[in-house]
């Protein structure tokens, strides 16, 4: 399993020369499987260079898209998205209804008039939705040979954290991009608790950690946990790697490499994702991450 962030900001993309070096782009990432499947994960302003690496690499002309939730920063890159518009591919979008509004609801709001000169009904793509039971799952989806499972979390207007195992090569990596911990019920923690855990802990969590301990009460509410929230949940379950994502688009890389500098300290293998990186998983067989 090859991982790829796409963006990694939160709320807002930003073009800074000195917010650089963690990137601009709001939150997509994309898993390549052994077997050649191709999973994009949420539709922010990263998803552009994503789709275009993929309109451009042969094989199979099939990719998945699942989606976390439906707030801006992770839908606005989906007009970009160059597979929507071509006969050749097909799109295969997936997600429990959030805020009981389905995927394809969200589509046409999205392509609406007057936001967006072609609407849904304009496109000439293979493009198919598929609705999750949820709010969690009870079996694996299966796309090829990655297994998809899923659980609500704590942000306002619905969320959905993933979690993706390859069973021929043992990766595994749960993503999170936007959940409050700090208010989430007993419920909503034991769920994310038991995706990180099962079926064996996670060899990757990346989980939003925008702000911080000492500045989260002026943004309790917001949505967002915590870098120290993250990296407590991480170890506490286990997991064998954790990428913090979502950055505040305040911050710029200065504040950023402070923050990832202690979060090495006190976490060990634990660091900021910056966009453009690519992990391969599992690591144990050889991957990295650069």
């Amino acid at each position: 399993m090859k991982l790829t962030f796409g963006g990694v900001r939160g709320s807002c993309p930003v073009a800074q020369p000195d917010f650089m070096g963690y990137g601009g782009e709001t939150t997509a990432f994309l898993i390549e499987g052994v077997a050649g499947e191709r999973i994009l994960i949420d539709a922010g302003t990263g998803i552009r260079l994503l789709g275009r690496r993929l309109m451009e690499t042969p094989g199979e002309k099939t990719a998945w898209l699942f989606m976390t939730h439906y707030h801006l920063d992770h839908v606005v890159g989906l007009p970009m998205l160059p597979m929507i518009y071509s006969t050749d591919w097909a799109l295969h979008m997936a997600a429990p209804d959030h805020n009981s509004i389905s995927l394809q609801e969200m589509m046409q709001r999205i392509l609406d008039r007057p936001f967006w000169p072609l609407q849904v009904e304009d496109l000439k793509s293979g493009n198919t939705y598929h609705a999750l039971e949820g709010p969690a799952s009870l079996h694996p989806f299966l796309c090829g040979g990655i297994e998809v499972r899923w659980c609500p979390v704590r942000h306002q207007g619905d969320c959905t954290a993933y979690r993706f195992d390859e069973p021929a090569t043992g990766a595994s990596v749960v993503i999170a991009t936007d959940v409050e911990w700090g208010l989430a019920s007993p419920a909503e923690r034991a769920w994310l608790e038991s995706l990180i855990a099962h079926p064996r802990p996670a060899e990757l969590l990346i989980m939003d950690g925008q702000y911080e301990d000492e500045t989260i009460a002026r943004f309790r509410g917001w949505g967002h946990s915590t870098w120290q929230e993250a990296g407590d949940l991480a170890a506490r379950m286990k997991a064998g790697r954790l990428l913090i994502t979502h950055h505040d688009p305040g911050a710029d890389d200065a504040q950023l490499d402070r923050i990832n500098a202690l979060v090495q300290v006190r976490y060990g293998t634990a660091s900021l994702a910056r966009a453009g990186m690519s992990l391969d998983l599992p690591v144990s067989r050889g991957g990295g991450g650069q």
